[in-house]
């Protein structure tokens, strides 16, 4: 699986970095977010909710986890959840949902590290950094632990429910601010 991860991160990590630096300004707009929010949670209720569940973390494929990896790189579009989007493809891919969830974390590792890493020289270094490192570590390991087990009885339909609440909310205040 290491090598399924480096290659699944070689796709993800080039087109998010490359569009990143083309794209980067044109797609904050509060409309976008909010579109990318409703449209990603409507495909991952019905993607999940007709999905298949018969392959497990062990029995992954190499075109899976590519595949997988590829679909991170639209996450450069703000409202498209980097997670979301690598679990909405797994389970598309007929993938259990919590070896999916794991897959995705994993894969997680590399293309964080090296985005952290693309952008270290804008961090400020500075106690309340390194303080906000260490919540988020622990607070993330705590929410994975639980989604981890939230996902061996349940399905995603409240965080598509979730998205697509946001995603209204976030227009509506476009709306009214225009």
């Amino acid at each position: 699986m290491f090598w399924y991860l480096v290659l699944a991160t070689i796709p993800g990590g080039a087109i998010g970095f490359i569009l990143d630096k083309f794209l980067e300004d044109k797609l904050t707009t509060p409309i976008i977010i909010g579109i990318a929010l409703i449209v990603m949670g409507i495909v991952l209720y019905i993607v999940d909710k007709k999905a298949k569940s018969d392959i497990e973390y062990k029995d992954m494929t190499l075109k899976q986890t590519f595949l997988i990896g590829l679909s991170q790189s639209l996450a450069f579009i703000p409202g498209v959840s980097r997670s979301g989007v690598t679990m909405t493809t797994g389970r598309a891919l007929g993938i259990k949902r919590e070896s999916v969830a794991k897959y995705s974390f994993l894969l997680s590792t590399p293309i964080v590290a090296g985005a952290t890493l693309y952008k270290l020289k804008d961090f400020v270094i500075s106690f309340p950094f390194f303080v906000g490192v260490l919540t988020s570590f622990i607070v993330g390991i705590f929410v994975i632990k639980f989604l981890m087990n939230y996902l061996k009885k349940g399905s995603f339909k409240v965080f598509a429910i979730y998205r697509v609440i946001v995603g209204i909310f976030i227009i509506a205040l476009w709306i009214i601010r225009l």
